[in-house]
C-alpha cells in the first residue's frame, strides 16, 4: 500500500522589498479584438523585461498573469527606474500597431514590509501596491509616499503629487504621487566637526593636460569650492591648507577621509586645449568609495577669474543635492534614540515639506527633538520660527497672536545663535514681513543674509515675497528667477515656483502666473498658498469657471478662509494689488 507524504510548504520570511504592480489597460478589449496578436506580443514583451530588465537589477518576476506582472525589487530606485524603462520599451516596441491597438501599461509601486516565499508575496503593502496602480492611467507609474522619500525630484525623475487618495480596502486616505521620465535639464541656474552633520573635503583638483603652468587652476578652483561650500551652514568643510598636501600625491579617497575625519570627498581633474578648458568634478561617499554625482564642464581660459567664480558656482548647485538626498536617506534609516540634532533636522524638514497636518506635527516634534538634543544647534530654531509661519499661511491657526509670538521668539534665538547665519536672518525676515508686515526690516534682513551668502536661494525666493507685497512685480519677478536658478534640485521648489507665481501674478502677468501656480501644484498640492494664488490669476485673466474650480480646492485645504480674513493677514494690505486680489479671490467664490 503505497502512503502519500505531506507537502512541506516554502518557508516564509519577512523582508521589506519595493513592489511594482503592472498591468495592460483595456486588456479585455483588446484581446477581444486581436487575441493572438495581443497575447503574443504581450508575451514577448515580459519575457524580454524577464531577461533584460530585471537581472541587471536583482529584481523577480513573483508572477506574471495574462494581462498583468508582480514583480519585487530590493530598492524602490530600482523599481521606479525599471518602471520607467518598462513603459519605454512597450512604447518602442508598440509604436508600429494602430494607436487604438497598442498595448498600454498602468503601474504602482510601494516599499513595504511584506512576508515572501518562493511562490508569491504576503501582506498589506502588497495590497496598497495594487491599489496604487488601480489610479493610474495609461503609461503611469503612481508611487506610494515611502517610495517618494527614496527619490529626489528631478534627479533621473519627476514626480507630481496628487494629494491624498481614498482607495478601496484601505482604511485611511493614502498620499500618492505619479513618477515621470526626467524632463528638460533645469534652468541653471562653524557647524562642528566632531558632530554628525556631514563633513567635506576639496581635493585640488589635477592638472591632467601635460603643462605645468596650469597646475595652479586646480588650486584656484578647489579654493572657490571650499569658499562656497562654506556659506552652506549645515556642512563643515575642510579648510584648504588641509587638503592642499593631497595635490601632487596619488590617493585612495578612503584614507584621505579617514585622515581628515570627513564623509564626503569633492575632486576632480582639468585638461586644457589652447584657451579652452574641460573639468571634471565628482562626489564621493569616501567610506563606500560609491560616486554619487559626476559631471563634466567645459569653458574658456580667456578670463581665467571669471570662469572659476562661474564653475564653483554650477558645481555647489548640482552636487548638494545628491549630498542631501543621502544624507536623509542615512537620517530615515537610524533609529531615533541614535539620531543626532543634525538628523532629527534633516527629518523634520523631510516631513515640513509634505505640508499636511500630520507631517507638519511630526515636523514640528522632529524640530523641538533637535534642540533638546543640541541647544546651540541654529538650524532647528530657523526652521521652528518658519513652521509657525506656515502654520498661519495655511490657515491652520487657532491664535495668530499667539503663533507669532511664537515664530518671533524662535527667529530671534536662531539670530541670537549665530548672527551671520542666512537662514536665521532669513527666516527672521519672513516673521517680520508675513505675521509683522514690517517690510522695511524683512528687506534689511534679507539683504544681510545675501551679503554675508550671495547664493542663499531661501533669502532670494523670500525676498521675492516682499517685493510682491511692495507691489514691486518686476523686480519680484527677477528675484524668483534668480531663486531658482540658485538651486534648481531644491526640495522646497514648490515654494519656489508658488512665488513666482505671485511675483508674475503682482506683474500682471496671469498667464505665466497660473503656468507657475500649476507647477507648484504637481510638486505638493498641499500648499494653500499656491491655490490662492492660483485662484487669484485664473480670475484676473478672465478664467472665471477655472478660477471657482481653484477655489473650490483651496477651500477645501482653508476652509476657514474669508475675504476679510485674507485683507487683515495679506503682508501687502497697503499694496496696489490687496484690492484686486481679494476682489478676484471673490470671483473665485471664497465668501465674505
Amino acid at each position: 500500500m503505497m502512503t502519500q507524504e505531506a507537502v512541506t510548504p516554502p518557508r516564509l520570511a519577512r523582508r521589506l522589498r519595493a513592489l511594482l504592480f503592472v498591468d495592460v489597460v483595456d486588456s479585455v478589449r483588446l484581446t477581444g479584438e486581436d487575441e493572438e496578436g495581443t497575447i503574443r506580443r504581450w508575451r514577448e514583451f515580459v519575457t524580454a523585461v524577464t531577461r533584460e530588465e530585471l537581472p541587471a537589477r536583482q529584481a523577480r518576476l513573483v508572477k506574471s498573469q495574462g494581462d498583468g506582472m508582480l514583480i519585487e525589487f530590493q530598492s524602490a530606485i530600482d523599481a521606479v527606474e525599471a518602471a520607467i524603462a518598462m513603459q519605454a520599451r512597450i512604447r518602442h516596441s508598440e509604436a508600429q500597431i494602430e494607436s487604438d491597438r497598442r498595448i498600454r501599461m498602468r503601474m504602482g509601486v510601494h516599499l513595504a514590509d511584506v512576508i515572501a516565499d518562493d511562490l508569491d508575496l504576503y501582506g498589506e503593502g502588497v495590497n496598497l501596491a495594487a491599489r496604487l496602480r488601480d489610479l493610474g492611467g495609461p503609461e503611469e507609474i503612481i508611487i506610494s509616499t515611502a517610495v517618494r522619500d527614496q527619490l529626489a525630484d528631478g534627479l533621473g525623475v519627476t514626480i507630481e503629487d496628487l494629494g491624498e487618495r481614498s482607495l478601496k480596502g484601505i482604511e485611511r486616505p493614502v498620499r500618492a504621487f505619479r513618477a515621470l521620465p526626467p524632463g528638460p535639464p533645469p534652468v541653471r541656474g562653524r557647524l562642528r566637526h566632531a558632530g554628525a552633520r556631514p563633513a567635506i573635503a576639496v581635493l585640488p583638483f589635477r592638472n591632467l593636460s601635460g603643462d605645468p603652468a596650469h597646475d595652479f587652476l586646480g588650486d584656484l578652483f578647489a579654493e572657490d569650492l571650499i569658499g562656497d561650500l562654506s556659506r552652506h551652514t549645515d556642512l563643515f568643510v575642510i579648510s584648504r591648507l588641509s587638503t592642499r598636501p593631497f595635490r601632487d600625491r596619488l590617493y585612495e579617497l578612503r584614507n584621505v577621509a579617514d585622515v581628515l575625519g570627513v564623509r564626503y570627498v569633492l575632486s576632480g581633474n582639468l585638461q586644457t586645449s589652447g584657451s579652452r578648458l574641460r573639468m571634471m568634478a565628482e562626489l564621493t561617499e569616501a567610506e563606500a568609495g560609491h560616486v554619487i554625482w559626476a559631471e563634466n564642464f567645459d569653458g574658456s581660459l580667456a578670463d581665467v577669474f571669471d570662469l572659476q567664480d562661474r564653475l564653483s558656482k554650477d558645481i555647489t548647485s548640482r552636487a548638494l543635492p545628491f549630498l542631501r538626498q543621502l544624507e536623509l536617506q542615512r537620517a530615515r534609516s537610524k533609529r531615533t534614540e541614535d539620531l543626532t540634532a543634525y538628523e532629527w533636522t534633516l527629518r523634520a524638514i523631510d516631513h515640513f515639506h509634505r505640508s499636511s497636518h500630520e507631517d507638519m506635527d511630526q515636523a514640528r516634534s522632529m524640530f523641538e527633538a533637535a534642540i533638546k538634543v543640541d541647544q546651540s544647534y541654529v538650524t532647528p530654531y530657523a526652521w521652528l520660527a518658519h513652521w509657525y509661519v506656515r502654520r498661519v499661511g495655511q490657515g491652520w491657526s487657532e491664535n495668530r497672536e499667539r503663533d507669532t509670538g511664537e515664530a518671533t521668539r524662535y527667529a530671534e534665538k536662531a539670530v541670537e545663535i549665530d548672527s551671520t547665519d542666512p537662514l536665521a536672518l532669513t527666516v527672521s525676515g519672513l516673521v517680520s514681513a508675513y505675521l509683522k508686515k514690517d517690510l522695511d526690516l524683512a528687506m534689511t534682513r534679507y539683504d544681510r543674509a545675501l551679503a554675508i551668502n550671495p547664493s542663499a536661494s531661501s533669502a532670494w525666493v523670500w525676498s521675492t515675497s516682499a517685493c510682491s507685497w511692495l507691489g514691486e512685480g518686476e523686480e519680484a519677478v527677477r528675484r524668483s528667477q534668480r531663486a531658482i536658478e540658485l538651486s534648481p534640485f531644491d526640495p522646497l521648489m514648490y515654494t519656489f515656483t508658488s512665488i513666482a507665481g505671485t511675483a508674475h501674478a503682482v506683474a500682471g502677468q496671469y498667464d505665466k502666473a497660473i503656468e507657475f501656480c500649476r507647477r507648484s501644484l504637481r510638486q505638493n498640492r498641499m500648499f494653500a498658498s499656491t491655490h490662492r494664488t492660483l485662484a487669484i490669476s485664473l480670475a484676473l485673466a478672465g478664467r472665471l469657471d477655472e478660477a471657482r474650480t481653484a477655489g473650490m480646492e483651496l477651500l477645501k485645504l482653508e476652509p476657514t478662509l474669508t475675504i476679510s480674513g485674507f485683507k487683515a493677514r495679506y503682508p501687502g494690505s497697503a499694496s496696489p494689488q490687496a484690492g484686486l486680489f481679494a476682489n478676484a479671490l471673490a470671483l473665485s467664490g471664497v465668501p465674505n
